[in-house]
Protein backbone atom coordinates (compact mmCIF):
# COMPACT_ATOMS: atom_id res chain seq x y z
CA UNK A 1 0.00 0.00 0.00
CA UNK A 2 1.11 3.45 -0.80
CA UNK A 3 2.36 5.61 1.79
CA UNK A 4 1.72 9.07 1.66
CA UNK A 5 4.82 11.18 3.06
CA UNK A 6 5.22 15.29 2.93
CA UNK A 7 8.11 16.23 0.76
CA UNK A 8 11.12 17.17 2.40
CA UNK A 9 12.21 20.33 3.52
CA UNK A 10 13.54 22.43 1.01
CA UNK A 11 17.39 23.93 1.37
CA UNK A 12 16.40 27.65 1.50
CA UNK A 13 13.91 27.63 4.30
CA UNK A 14 16.99 25.60 5.96
CA UNK A 15 19.43 28.62 5.18
CA UNK A 16 16.88 31.19 6.18
CA UNK A 17 16.00 29.92 9.61
CA UNK A 18 19.78 28.97 9.92
CA UNK A 19 20.94 32.54 8.68
CA UNK A 20 18.59 34.22 10.97
CA UNK A 21 19.98 32.69 14.13
CA UNK A 22 23.74 32.74 13.13
CA UNK A 23 22.91 36.53 12.36
CA UNK A 24 21.33 37.14 16.05
CA UNK A 25 24.61 35.31 17.15
CA UNK A 26 26.98 37.21 15.43
CA UNK A 27 25.77 40.29 16.37
CA UNK A 28 25.27 39.06 20.41
CA UNK A 29 28.99 38.21 19.82
CA UNK A 30 29.83 41.56 18.35
CA UNK A 31 28.09 43.85 20.54
CA UNK A 32 29.30 42.41 23.87
CA UNK A 33 26.77 40.41 25.50
CA UNK A 34 27.17 41.86 29.23
CA UNK A 35 25.00 39.39 30.93
CA UNK A 36 25.42 35.65 31.45
CA UNK A 37 23.06 32.82 32.80
CA UNK A 38 23.53 29.01 33.26
CA UNK A 39 21.48 26.13 33.73
CA UNK A 40 22.16 22.62 34.64
CA UNK A 41 21.25 19.25 36.40
CA UNK A 42 21.78 15.72 36.20
CA UNK A 43 18.55 13.78 37.07
CA UNK A 44 17.11 10.22 36.63
CA UNK A 45 13.87 9.14 36.02
CA UNK A 46 12.51 5.91 37.68
CA UNK A 47 8.84 4.01 36.62
CA UNK A 48 7.23 1.84 38.98
CA UNK A 49 3.65 0.24 38.11
CA UNK A 50 1.88 -2.64 40.30
CA UNK A 51 1.37 -4.31 37.05
CA UNK A 52 5.10 -4.12 35.19
CA UNK A 53 7.21 -3.73 38.46
CA UNK A 54 10.25 -1.62 38.89
CA UNK A 55 11.84 0.06 35.47
CA UNK A 56 14.44 2.17 33.97
CA UNK A 57 13.12 5.57 32.00
CA UNK A 58 15.91 8.01 32.01
CA UNK A 59 18.99 9.69 33.15
CA UNK A 60 20.46 13.22 31.33
CA UNK A 61 22.43 15.72 31.22
CA UNK A 62 20.95 18.79 30.55
CA UNK A 63 23.05 22.08 29.96
CA UNK A 64 21.48 25.67 28.94
CA UNK A 65 24.03 28.96 28.66
CA UNK A 66 22.51 32.33 27.83
CA UNK A 67 24.13 35.54 26.58
CA UNK A 68 21.64 38.21 26.52
CA UNK A 69 22.67 42.54 26.44
CA UNK A 70 21.63 45.80 25.50
CA UNK A 71 23.20 48.13 23.87
CA UNK A 72 23.07 51.85 25.21
CA UNK A 73 22.80 53.60 22.19
CA UNK A 74 19.90 52.29 20.03
CA UNK A 75 18.81 50.37 22.95
CA UNK A 76 19.24 46.94 20.55
CA UNK A 77 18.44 44.28 22.77
CA UNK A 78 19.93 40.36 21.91
CA UNK A 79 19.88 37.23 23.60
CA UNK A 80 21.13 33.61 22.54
CA UNK A 81 20.74 30.67 24.14
CA UNK A 82 21.47 26.92 23.10
CA UNK A 83 20.17 23.73 25.11
CA UNK A 84 22.71 20.46 25.29
CA UNK A 85 21.87 17.42 26.75
CA UNK A 86 22.98 13.47 26.49
CA UNK A 87 21.21 10.36 28.11
CA UNK A 88 23.52 7.74 29.62
CA UNK A 89 19.85 5.65 29.77
CA UNK A 90 17.37 6.67 27.58
CA UNK A 91 16.59 7.04 23.86
CA UNK A 92 17.82 9.04 21.78
CA UNK A 93 21.55 9.08 23.32
CA UNK A 94 22.17 12.83 22.49
CA UNK A 95 20.31 16.01 21.66
CA UNK A 96 19.00 16.20 17.86
CA UNK A 97 21.14 19.20 16.82
CA UNK A 98 18.16 20.65 15.33
CA UNK A 99 16.80 21.26 18.91
CA UNK A 100 19.88 22.92 20.45
CA UNK A 101 19.47 26.85 19.25
CA UNK A 102 16.59 28.20 21.66
CA UNK A 103 16.19 31.94 21.69
CA UNK A 104 18.77 33.66 19.40
CA UNK A 105 17.15 37.32 18.57
CA UNK A 106 17.59 40.68 17.85
CA UNK A 107 14.90 43.45 19.07
CA UNK A 108 15.57 46.71 17.71
CA UNK A 109 13.36 49.53 19.47
CA UNK A 110 12.14 52.98 17.61
CA UNK A 111 9.89 55.40 18.88
CA UNK A 112 6.55 53.86 18.66
CA UNK A 113 7.21 50.49 17.85
CA UNK A 114 10.11 47.53 18.04
CA UNK A 115 11.35 45.09 15.94
CA UNK A 116 12.55 41.54 16.64
CA UNK A 117 13.98 39.24 14.18
CA UNK A 118 14.95 35.60 15.44
CA UNK A 119 14.07 32.68 17.34
CA UNK A 120 11.97 33.61 20.38
CA UNK A 121 9.44 31.80 22.64
CA UNK A 122 5.90 34.26 22.50
CA UNK A 123 2.80 33.38 24.86
CA UNK A 124 -0.38 34.85 24.74
CA UNK A 125 -3.53 34.83 26.83
CA UNK A 126 -3.03 34.73 31.04
CA UNK A 127 -3.65 31.07 31.72
CA UNK A 128 -0.22 29.44 32.37
CA UNK A 129 -1.96 25.64 32.71
CA UNK A 130 -3.57 24.52 29.31
CA UNK A 131 -3.86 27.63 27.97
CA UNK A 132 -6.11 27.72 24.69
CA UNK A 133 -4.50 30.64 23.27
CA UNK A 134 -1.34 29.83 24.03
CA UNK A 135 -0.57 28.63 20.31
CA UNK A 136 2.13 29.82 18.86
CA UNK A 137 4.93 27.04 19.12
CA UNK A 138 4.99 23.65 19.57
CA UNK A 139 5.87 21.09 22.42
CA UNK A 140 7.42 18.43 23.81
CA UNK A 141 4.29 16.09 24.24
CA UNK A 142 6.25 13.27 25.20
CA UNK A 143 8.06 14.34 28.48
CA UNK A 144 8.26 11.33 31.08
CA UNK A 145 6.73 14.48 33.79
CA UNK A 146 5.31 17.36 34.27
CA UNK A 147 8.32 19.16 36.61
CA UNK A 148 10.05 18.41 32.90
CA UNK A 149 9.63 22.43 32.04
CA UNK A 150 12.86 22.89 30.86
CA UNK A 151 12.40 22.01 26.91
CA UNK A 152 8.16 22.09 27.32
CA UNK A 153 8.21 24.92 24.77
CA UNK A 154 9.70 25.12 21.36
CA UNK A 155 10.60 28.48 20.00
CA UNK A 156 10.09 29.09 16.30
CA UNK A 157 12.07 31.82 13.75
CA UNK A 158 9.41 34.61 13.46
CA UNK A 159 9.55 38.35 12.42
CA UNK A 160 7.59 40.49 15.45
CA UNK A 161 6.53 44.25 15.03
CA UNK A 162 4.98 45.84 18.52
CA UNK A 163 3.15 49.07 18.37
CA UNK A 164 2.58 51.22 21.30
CA UNK A 165 0.02 53.50 20.75
CA UNK A 166 -0.16 54.46 24.41
CA UNK A 167 1.55 53.52 27.74
CA UNK A 168 -1.61 50.75 28.11
CA UNK A 169 -1.75 49.62 24.78
CA UNK A 170 0.45 47.44 22.99
CA UNK A 171 -0.33 45.47 18.96
CA UNK A 172 1.63 42.63 17.75
CA UNK A 173 1.78 41.71 14.41
CA UNK A 174 3.80 37.97 14.36
CA UNK A 175 4.82 36.35 10.95
CA UNK A 176 6.57 32.78 11.35
CA UNK A 177 7.85 31.25 7.85
CA UNK A 178 8.34 27.97 9.31
CA UNK A 179 7.02 25.92 12.69
CA UNK A 180 8.11 23.10 14.21
CA UNK A 181 6.12 19.99 14.65
CA UNK A 182 5.41 18.84 18.19
CA UNK A 183 7.65 16.45 19.55
CA UNK A 184 6.08 12.95 19.25
CA UNK A 185 7.22 9.84 20.10
CA UNK A 186 9.85 8.86 17.35
CA UNK A 187 9.40 5.64 14.81
CA UNK A 188 6.66 3.45 14.27
CA UNK A 189 3.90 2.39 16.39
CA UNK A 190 2.28 -0.38 15.79
CA UNK A 191 -2.03 -0.41 16.74
CA UNK A 192 -2.74 -3.68 19.07
CA UNK A 193 -5.54 -5.58 17.70
CA UNK A 194 -4.75 -4.95 13.95
CA UNK A 195 -1.90 -4.50 11.47
CA UNK A 196 -2.10 -1.11 11.59
CA UNK A 197 0.44 1.27 12.17
CA UNK A 198 1.17 5.09 12.52
CA UNK A 199 4.67 5.97 10.65
CA UNK A 200 5.89 9.38 12.83
CA UNK A 201 8.31 11.69 10.93
CA UNK A 202 11.40 12.82 12.55
CA UNK A 203 11.55 15.89 10.71
CA UNK A 204 12.76 19.47 12.17
CA UNK A 205 10.44 21.72 10.55
CA UNK A 206 6.49 21.40 8.87
CA UNK A 207 7.80 22.20 5.62
CA UNK A 208 4.40 21.51 3.53
CA UNK A 209 2.08 24.00 4.99
CA UNK A 210 4.34 27.33 5.36
CA UNK A 211 3.31 30.56 6.67
CA UNK A 212 1.71 31.75 10.32
CA UNK A 213 -0.12 34.84 11.29
CA UNK A 214 -0.69 36.26 14.41
CA UNK A 215 -2.12 39.18 15.29
CA UNK A 216 -2.51 40.01 19.39
CA UNK A 217 -3.73 43.55 21.36
CA UNK A 218 -3.38 44.08 24.82
CA UNK A 219 -4.26 46.58 27.27
CA UNK A 220 -2.83 46.42 30.68
CA UNK A 221 -4.31 48.93 33.87
CA UNK A 222 -4.23 49.26 37.08
CA UNK A 223 -7.43 47.18 37.56
CA UNK A 224 -7.71 45.31 34.26
CA UNK A 225 -5.56 43.66 31.88
CA UNK A 226 -7.38 42.30 28.50
CA UNK A 227 -5.86 40.60 25.46
CA UNK A 228 -7.53 39.73 21.98
CA UNK A 229 -5.92 37.67 19.60
CA UNK A 230 -6.16 35.92 15.93
CA UNK A 231 -4.34 33.41 14.63
CA UNK A 232 -4.05 31.67 11.08
CA UNK A 233 -1.53 29.65 11.47
CA UNK A 234 -0.01 25.77 10.41
CA UNK A 235 -1.28 23.74 13.78
CA UNK A 236 1.89 21.91 15.14
CA UNK A 237 -0.58 18.99 16.53
CA UNK A 238 -1.12 16.81 13.58
CA UNK A 239 -4.47 15.62 11.84
CA UNK A 240 -3.67 12.32 10.50
CA UNK A 241 -4.20 10.65 7.06
CA UNK A 242 -5.90 7.31 6.88
CA UNK A 243 -5.55 5.41 4.21
CA UNK A 244 -7.88 2.43 5.05
CA UNK A 245 -10.97 1.90 7.42
CA UNK A 246 -11.32 -1.87 6.46
CA UNK A 247 -10.59 -4.00 9.42
CA UNK A 248 -9.03 -7.00 7.23
CA UNK A 249 -6.65 -4.53 5.79
CA UNK A 250 -3.63 -2.58 6.96
CA UNK A 251 -3.61 0.84 7.51
CA UNK A 252 -0.75 2.75 7.20
CA UNK A 253 -1.85 6.20 9.51
CA UNK A 254 0.56 9.28 9.01
CA UNK A 255 0.44 12.84 10.55
CA UNK A 256 -0.47 15.50 8.27
CA UNK A 257 -0.57 19.16 9.62
CA UNK A 258 -3.11 21.90 8.72
CA UNK A 259 -3.95 25.49 9.01
CA UNK A 260 -6.31 26.50 11.86
CA UNK A 261 -7.77 29.49 12.85
CA UNK A 262 -7.59 30.74 16.59
CA UNK A 263 -10.11 33.74 17.75
CA UNK A 264 -9.37 34.80 21.30
CA UNK A 265 -10.28 36.66 24.26
CA UNK A 266 -8.30 36.57 27.41
CA UNK A 267 -8.97 39.01 30.83
CA UNK A 268 -6.47 38.99 34.36
CA UNK A 269 -8.42 41.39 37.47
CA UNK A 270 -7.59 41.23 41.08
CA UNK A 271 -10.63 39.92 43.26
CA UNK A 272 -9.64 40.97 47.28
CA UNK A 273 -6.18 39.15 47.56
CA UNK A 274 -6.71 36.93 44.73
CA UNK A 275 -6.00 37.36 40.49
CA UNK A 276 -8.77 35.81 38.97
CA UNK A 277 -8.44 35.42 34.39
CA UNK A 278 -9.92 34.03 31.62
CA UNK A 279 -9.26 32.67 28.49
CA UNK A 280 -11.44 32.01 26.03
CA UNK A 281 -10.65 30.62 22.47
CA UNK A 282 -12.84 29.26 19.43
CA UNK A 283 -10.72 27.04 17.36
CA UNK A 284 -11.83 26.54 13.67
CA UNK A 285 -10.37 23.56 11.51
CA UNK A 286 -10.59 23.11 8.66
CA UNK A 287 -12.51 20.06 9.08
CA UNK A 288 -15.84 21.65 9.18
CA UNK A 289 -18.45 18.97 9.47
CA UNK A 290 -16.60 16.40 11.57
CA UNK A 291 -16.85 13.69 8.50
CA UNK A 292 -12.77 13.78 8.40
CA UNK A 293 -12.00 10.34 10.85
CA UNK A 294 -8.06 12.11 11.67
CA UNK A 295 -9.28 15.73 11.74
CA UNK A 296 -9.33 17.92 14.87
CA UNK A 297 -12.51 18.94 15.47
CA UNK A 298 -13.73 22.40 15.86
CA UNK A 299 -13.76 23.61 19.33
CA UNK A 300 -15.15 26.39 22.07
CA UNK A 301 -12.58 26.31 25.17
CA UNK A 302 -12.61 28.50 28.37
CA UNK A 303 -10.22 28.31 31.08
CA UNK A 304 -10.80 29.70 34.28
CA UNK A 305 -7.78 30.35 36.82
CA UNK A 306 -7.47 31.70 40.31
CA UNK A 307 -4.75 32.83 42.32
CA UNK A 308 -4.81 33.20 45.88
CA UNK A 309 -2.51 33.15 49.15
CA UNK A 310 -4.06 30.63 51.79
CA UNK A 311 -3.42 30.43 55.44
CA UNK A 312 -0.02 29.36 56.54
CA UNK A 313 1.88 31.37 53.50
CA UNK A 314 0.39 28.11 51.37
CA UNK A 315 0.24 29.78 47.55
CA UNK A 316 -2.50 27.74 45.50
CA UNK A 317 -3.72 28.09 41.63
CA UNK A 318 -7.03 26.66 40.68
CA UNK A 319 -7.35 26.18 36.94
CA UNK A 320 -10.98 24.96 35.18
CA UNK A 321 -10.86 23.82 31.88
CA UNK A 322 -14.15 23.68 29.78
CA UNK A 323 -14.60 22.76 25.84
CA UNK A 324 -17.06 21.99 23.70
CA UNK A 325 -16.35 20.29 20.50
CA UNK A 326 -18.81 21.71 17.51
CA UNK A 327 -18.44 18.83 15.04
CA UNK A 328 -17.85 16.00 17.50
CA UNK A 329 -18.35 11.83 16.76
CA UNK A 330 -19.50 13.06 12.85
CA UNK A 331 -16.81 11.05 10.88
CA UNK A 332 -17.95 8.48 8.46
CA UNK A 333 -17.66 5.13 9.04
CA UNK A 334 -16.87 3.45 5.60
CA UNK A 335 -16.97 0.22 4.54
CA UNK A 336 -16.18 -1.16 7.93
CA UNK A 337 -17.73 0.14 10.93
CA UNK A 338 -16.25 -1.44 13.56
CA UNK A 339 -12.68 -0.24 12.35
CA UNK A 340 -13.77 3.00 11.94
CA UNK A 341 -14.75 3.35 15.61
CA UNK A 342 -12.02 1.86 16.76
CA UNK A 343 -9.70 4.26 14.64
CA UNK A 344 -11.74 7.04 15.90
CA UNK A 345 -11.59 6.54 19.32
CA UNK A 346 -7.58 6.59 19.19
CA UNK A 347 -7.45 9.64 17.31
CA UNK A 348 -9.65 11.30 19.29
CA UNK A 349 -8.45 9.93 22.56
CA UNK A 350 -4.57 11.97 21.31
CA UNK A 351 -6.38 15.09 20.10
CA UNK A 352 -7.78 15.22 24.06
CA UNK A 353 -11.44 14.82 22.86
CA UNK A 354 -12.60 11.50 23.67
CA UNK A 355 -16.42 13.58 24.03
CA UNK A 356 -18.64 15.62 23.04
CA UNK A 357 -18.39 18.07 26.88
CA UNK A 358 -15.03 17.50 28.49
CA UNK A 359 -14.39 19.60 31.76
CA UNK A 360 -11.50 19.03 34.00
CA UNK A 361 -9.49 20.55 37.14
CA UNK A 362 -5.98 21.08 37.97
CA UNK A 363 -4.58 22.65 40.95
CA UNK A 364 -1.18 23.54 42.44
CA UNK A 365 -0.21 24.39 45.94
CA UNK A 366 3.40 25.55 46.96
CA UNK A 367 4.79 26.47 50.59
CA UNK A 368 8.69 27.77 51.45
CA UNK A 369 10.18 26.48 55.03
CA UNK A 370 13.79 26.66 56.37
CA UNK A 371 13.85 30.92 55.37
CA UNK A 372 13.11 29.70 51.83
CA UNK A 373 15.45 27.10 51.42
CA UNK A 374 13.40 24.39 51.01
CA UNK A 375 10.06 24.54 48.81
CA UNK A 376 7.27 22.09 48.70
CA UNK A 377 5.07 21.89 46.21
CA UNK A 378 1.89 19.54 44.99
CA UNK A 379 -0.29 19.57 41.44
CA UNK A 380 -3.59 17.80 41.25
CA UNK A 381 -5.58 16.81 38.22
CA UNK A 382 -9.16 15.44 38.12
CA UNK A 383 -9.47 14.60 34.34
CA UNK A 384 -11.21 12.17 32.43
CA UNK A 385 -8.73 9.91 32.61
CA UNK A 386 -6.94 8.69 34.01
CA UNK A 387 -9.56 10.25 37.11
CA UNK A 388 -6.79 12.12 40.04
CA UNK A 389 -3.16 13.01 39.07
CA UNK A 390 -0.83 13.68 42.18
CA UNK A 391 2.17 15.22 41.72
CA UNK A 392 4.42 16.19 44.73
CA UNK A 393 7.44 17.74 44.73
CA UNK A 394 10.38 19.18 47.23
CA UNK A 395 13.43 21.04 46.51
CA UNK A 396 15.67 22.43 48.57
CA UNK A 397 18.63 25.01 48.51
CA UNK A 398 22.02 23.49 49.41
CA UNK A 399 23.85 26.94 48.48
CA UNK A 400 22.95 29.95 46.16
CA UNK A 401 23.80 27.91 43.05
CA UNK A 402 22.91 24.14 44.03
CA UNK A 403 19.84 22.65 44.51
CA UNK A 404 18.75 19.32 45.02
CA UNK A 405 15.13 18.10 43.71
CA UNK A 406 13.13 15.26 43.72
CA UNK A 407 9.39 14.37 42.88
CA UNK A 408 6.59 11.81 41.53
CA UNK A 409 3.84 11.42 38.99
CA UNK A 410 1.15 9.27 40.28
CA UNK A 411 -2.08 8.66 38.30
CA UNK A 412 -4.93 7.12 40.07
CA UNK A 413 -7.48 5.09 37.88
CA UNK A 414 -6.91 3.23 34.57
CA UNK A 415 -5.10 5.10 31.77
CA UNK A 416 -6.51 5.40 28.67
CA UNK A 417 -6.18 2.29 26.17
CA UNK A 418 -4.71 4.81 23.78
CA UNK A 419 -2.32 3.05 21.62
CA UNK A 420 -1.07 6.69 19.70
CA UNK A 421 -0.66 7.31 23.49
CA UNK A 422 2.33 10.12 23.72
CA UNK A 423 4.28 9.39 26.22
CA UNK A 424 4.57 6.23 28.95
CA UNK A 425 1.90 7.20 31.41
CA UNK A 426 3.20 5.41 34.48
CA UNK A 427 3.63 6.28 37.65
CA UNK A 428 7.22 7.86 38.32
CA UNK A 429 9.34 9.30 40.22
CA UNK A 430 13.04 11.26 39.63
CA UNK A 431 15.74 13.05 41.52
CA UNK A 432 17.33 15.75 40.49
CA UNK A 433 20.79 18.25 41.04
CA UNK A 434 20.44 21.59 39.69
CA UNK A 435 23.04 23.90 39.31
CA UNK A 436 21.88 27.88 38.50
CA UNK A 437 24.26 30.39 38.09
Amino acid sequence: MMQLNPPDSPDILKRLVLAMMFCAAGAAVSLGARNFEFVAFADYYGGMEPSIGYENLRSRIFMRPSFFGTEERSGLEWKISVNLWAQPLGEPPNIDPWDIPEEAYLLLPFNIFDITVGQKIVTYGFADVFGPLNVLHSANRAAYSLAGGFEGRRPDPLVQLRFYPSFEDSIEFTYVPITRPDRERPGPIPLPGSSDRIEWSGRPYITDNLHSLFLNYSRYGEKLDLQFLYGFYTDQTPDFRVSETEKGRTSIVTPVYRKKHTFGFAYSTRIWNMTLSQDFAFDLTSDLDGSDIGAQNSSITVNTQLLASLPWNILSQYTLVYAFHINHDGHEAGGDPEAAEYLAREIQGFHTQPRRHIAFIAAHFERSFLRDKLKAEVNLGFFFSPNIFIGPSIAFALSDYWQLAAGADIRLGDPPSDDLRRNPSNDNFYVRLLFRY
